[in-house]
């Protein structure tokens, strides 16, 4: 039991089934004359795995780094061998391949591409300021247009439908990412990484940060203009999401204290899960 747990863990289990549902609801946004059911549970199933692989990769990667700021990972504690990590990481993307081939070649190349992406955010990419920060948000928006892709190709790209939820997580998980920085840079401080909080400092990072979900806050207004959502998207969008988070950032800001910064860090994850609820408004 114990063992599987650690899976779990190393997994980071509660992304990967936040991955899928962003697929689901990509693809429940995509205009479509007929039902489509195979494809979008296929491709959600998909991207779950393809994020599970990811982040053992990624731990594969930190695993000393991770002494310093996450010494209780299960790589770091001992709980998985490195070896056992590998060979999951390998057959979960190999399986994850497979069925986005089972969909189409284009959902094939898509998944592809996430897997080289990932594995060289890893690897590389994390390390150059900035870089590693918009790889991951163009990732985590591209879950969504992977739904669209999955239903109707032609149609993934047409407003409304799942562009507006794939900018809006590029956004939100950016300055996520700034916020990590913060919370990780002793650690990243001796392998070299040079992370934003680092090459400016804390204030100014999360200042960026701050200006950024400024942005995402006005662009969420769009669709309410527009018409193109619910009254459930605008209460959950601008009341439970956008001024409780705006106000927790300017805390953090002026009081970046780790607990400041624990809290904020959790309170973006979960507008994440918030935000596809209100996206389901359609």
């Amino acid at each position: 039991m114990r063992r599987f747990i650690d899976v779990l863990k190393l997994i980071r289990a509660a992304n990967g089934l936040v991955a899928s549902l962003a697929v689901a609801v990509g693809a429940h946004l995509t205009p479509n004359e007929s039902a489509a059911y195979f494809g979008p549970l296929v491709a959600a199933i998909a991207a779950f795995l393809i994020c599970a692989a990811g982040n053992v990769v990624n731990d594969l990667f930190d695993i000393e780094t991770d002494r310093i700021n996450h010494p209780n990972r299960v790589l770091v504690r001992g709980g998985l061998s490195a070896r056992f990590a590998v060979r999951m990481a390998v057959g979960l993307n190999a399986i994850a391949l497979v069925m986005a081939l089972a969909i189409s070649w284009l959902l094939a190349v898509v998944a592809a591409a996430t897997i080289g992406l990932l594995y060289t955010y890893s690897w590389r990419l994390k390390r150059i300021l900035l870089v590693g920060n918009l790889t991951l948000a163009v990732l985590a928006g591209m879950t969504f247009l992977a739904g669209g892709l999955a239903v109707a190709p032609e149609a993934a790209l047409s407003l409304p439908g799942p562009l507006i939820p794939a900018v809006f997580a590029f956004l939100l998980h950016l300055v996520r990412e700034i916020l990590k920085d913060v919370q990780d840079m002793e650690g990243d401080r001796r392998p070299g990484i040079d992370s934003l909080p680092l090459a400016i400092g804390t204030s100014k990072a999360l200042l960026a940060a701050l200006i950024l979900f400024f942005a995402l806050v006005l662009a969420s207004f769009v669709p309410v203009w527009a018409g193109w959502f619910g009254r459930t998207y605008h209460i959950l969008t601008v009341y439970v999401l956008d001024l409780p988070l705006l106000a927790l950032l300017i805390i953090c800001w002026g009081f970046p204290t780790p607990r400041v910064l624990a809290i904020t860090a959790m309170a973006l994850k979960v507008g994440m899960a918030v935000g596809l609820i209100a996206f389901m408004d359609w």
